[in-house]
């Protein structure tokens, strides 16, 4: 389960880099992705691993149990959970 955690946490920072998003390395020496006005880092892309792959999620309530706070990452989110299950899930 961590390699293919580790290995979907790659491809959302990849997809968000693609996307325009800044990554960056937070004082903990986690990436992050950085949303404008929140980030979300890789320790929040590893808890949302594997619910935030079923599409029929609510994504909202997913980001806010993991991530309290951060309800305007979810558009974005949706964005690249577009392109990694058009790109990465087959």
């Amino acid at each position: 389960m961590n390699d293919k955690k580790n290995k979907f946490v790659d491809a959302i920072i990849l997809i968000a880099r693609q996307k325009g998003y800044i990554i960056e390395i937070n004082r903990s020496g986690l990436r992050q992705i950085d949303f404008g006005n929140k980030k979300l880092h890789e320790g929040h892309l590893r808890d949302l691993y594997p619910d935030i792959l079923n599409r029929d999620i609510n994504l909202r309530s997913l980001i806010e149990k993991v991530a309290p706070g951060r309800g305007c990452s979810v558009l974005p989110m949706r964005e690249i959970m577009e392109v990694f299950h058009s790109s990465y899930s087959k």
